[in-house]
């Protein structure tokens, strides 16, 4: 988000117009006296946000509205097919895509497992992806053309740069630097941000799952690799180079410093121990202890056990409101074990947890959700940027109140 000076007349016009765009996504339409109670802004400040808004082609007029008392009044709604952005999951075993509109609706999704693990093919996965999820979509509305997606977000399991280009650690990928991100740019033909891929999940929580409504909390995820997304006051916490929330090494009783607590890696040792196969997965493992496989249990118990002193850890740092489990944790043999753990073990410092209710969608929901914001901040920009003049009398950036619609309420 672009940063200006505090009470500056750009500023004013983008608080303005998010204000507005905000009021009109909770419904379906709404006339200007409606966006003006709702955002607590002078209906002349509306009517200029409003124009500016109709002029970029994000808002349009939506009917009349009849049913208020008095003048009928001009009603406005968000156009969704303004413009698409495509969120994506880069995970080490797969590639996922969700194709979402300006309001934060995804419109279509798609999956391939069959992806060489480069970056380009990973790239070029998601471009073929997402158009088909363009064409779907293009097809339900009956066009030919007119559908693009102009941003992008994919979600990695690694550390990411500040600059959201630049991956930082990555295991299971050949290459750090932006050698997926220039690959990801080039394949889909827009800008892309990279995330790392709990924060994605961390942000679908905050909006479409079980944290709505907690300023502060942490998702855990446990899957290929192991890592927490953290929340505190409502904004995502990325630290100072993008490393916060890299869980899996913090130190463990009986584990050497330095070493993986969590991960592909512990995994497939606690299970070799444990005379399961070197190459199951934690999902495999889920599976086993589901069916009564009693060294399948005994490994999820080690592996419950682990989870729950990194959640106690945290909390002795951030003490978050909840911890949401995600992913493979959010399933029953893990999460029911965290919690008898916690219950039993640490109950004196009262850590609230709760799977997630999205399942594997949490992170390729993120990174749709995050494309959406950074649509809706283009649109914005574009608002702000519109010389909107006002009219005669209106002083400080906002126009007189424009009569509504002649027509009264029969």
């Amino acid at each position: 988000m672009d940063t200006l000076p505090a009470g500056s007349p750009a500023h004013l016009r983008t608080l303005n117009a998010r204000a507005v765009l905000d009021s009109l996504g909770r419904e379906d339409a709404l006339s200007r006296p409606d966006v003006a109670a709702a955002t607590g802004l002078a209906r002349s400040a509306v009517t200029q946000t409003l124009r500016a808004l109709v002029t970029t082609g994000v808002v349009t007029e939506a009917g009349i509205d009849r049913e208020r008392r008095g003048p009928a009044a001009t009603r406005y709604r968000v156009d969704p097919d303004h413009g698409f952005g495509l969120g994506v999951d880069v995970a080490r075993d797969r590639v996922r895509v969700a194709l979402v509109d300006v309001t934060g609706a995804v419109r279509a999704r798609a999956e391939r497992r069959d992806v060489a693990a480069t970056p380009v093919a990973r790239a070029r996965a998601a471009a073929e992806l997402g158009r088909g999820c363009v064409a779907d979509v293009a097809t339900r509305l009956g066009r030919e053309t007119g559908i693009e997606v102009s941003r992008a977000v994919a979600a990695v399991p690694a550390i990411v740069g500040s600059d959201q280009e630049t991956v930082r650690r990555v295991p299971g990928f050949e290459k750090g630097g932006t050698t997926l991100h220039d690959a990801l740019v080039d394949a889909l033909g827009c800008p892309v941000a990279l995330e790392n891929d709990l924060n994605l999940a961390a942000l679908a929580e905050q909006r479409d799952g079980v944290a709505v409504g907690v300023p502060t909390f942490v998702a855990l995820g446990l899957g290929g690799g192991f890592g927490a997304g953290v929340v505190v006051d409502g904004k995502l916490h990325r630290g100072a180079a993008g490393g916060a929330g890299e869980v899996s090494f913090l130190p463990h009783p009986e584990r050497p410093l330095g070493s993986e607590v969590l991960g592909a890696v512990s995994i497939r040792a606690i299970a070799k121990e444990n005379g399961l196969p070197e190459d199951v997965t934690v999902r495999d493992v889920v599976d086993r202890a589901e069916r009564g496989d009693g060294a399948a249990s005994d490994v999820l118990d080690l592996v419950a056990e682990r989870i729950a002193v990194v959640t106690a850890t945290i909390a002795l740092v951030v003490e978050p409101e909840l911890f949401v489990l995600t992913d493979q944790a959010a399933r029953a043999p893990i999460a029911d074990r965290v919690t008898r753990f916690l219950a039993d073990r640490v109950a004196v410092l009262g850590l609230r947890v709760a799977p997630s209710t999205l399942g594997a969608d949490a992170v390729v929901v993120g990174a749709a959700r995050a494309a959406s914001d950074a649509l809706r901040d283009d649109v914005v920009r574009a608002a702000v940027a519109v010389d909107v003049a006002p009219a005669d009398g209106a002083s400080g950036g906002e126009t007189a109140d424009e009569p509504e619609a002649a027509e009264a309420v029969s």
